[in-house]
């Protein structure tokens, strides 16, 4: 009997806890749906996706785009709830993203500190180009598929083009 009630009181425990996790999982959410710096917590639908680096052009008078060697080395890929994934040569990382929109395809955004893993890529890259700029990113404009990133005090722009679903 003692055993029994035991199991009974471990059981009804575990449930408890069960639903108590699922019933936390949804506040949490939109808690982090609000992470993103729009109004209505939700980014907008204009950036939420994957997009390929198609260059970088530093804004140094003469200065020519940097390509990467096969643009799908390079992905960005927005999340709801202020979370972006990367994809950086051989290596990853990903951060936070906060935006203010100006209107419906510009306005301000920046990257919480990235975490990235550090492979030792086979030839050199715009990885460690891409970890020192990502925090410098100061706006950005969407224009069809083409998403701009601008980095703080006109220092150069980053063009990504969204990648098909």
């Amino acid at each position: 009997m003692i055993v029994r009630t035991g199991f009974l009181i471990a059981a009804g425990l575990a449930a408890t806890l069960a639903l108590t996790a699922c019933a936390t999982d949804a506040p949490q959410a939109s808690v982090d749906a609000s992470a993103s710096a729009t109004a209505s917590g939700e980014p907008p639908k204009t950036l939420v996706g994957t997009w390929q680096l198609v260059q970088f052009q530093p804004n140094d008078a003469g200065a020519a785009p940097v390509k990467p060697d096969t643009p799908d080395k390079y992905e960005l890929t927005f999340l709801s709830g202020g979370r972006a994934a990367m994809k950086v040569d051989c290596n990853r990382a990903t951060a936070i993203w906060e935006m203010t929109p100006t209107d419906g395809t510009h306005g301000h955004l920046t990257f919480g500190p990235l975490a990235m893993t550090r492979m030792a890529c086979l030839t050199p890259g715009l990885d460690t180009k891409w970890e020192l700029n990502a925090n410098s990113v100061a706006d950005y404009r969407v224009d069809g598929d083409t998403l701009s990133l601008g980095l703080e005090g006109g220092k150069g722009t980053y063009t990504w083009s969204r990648k098909p679903e």
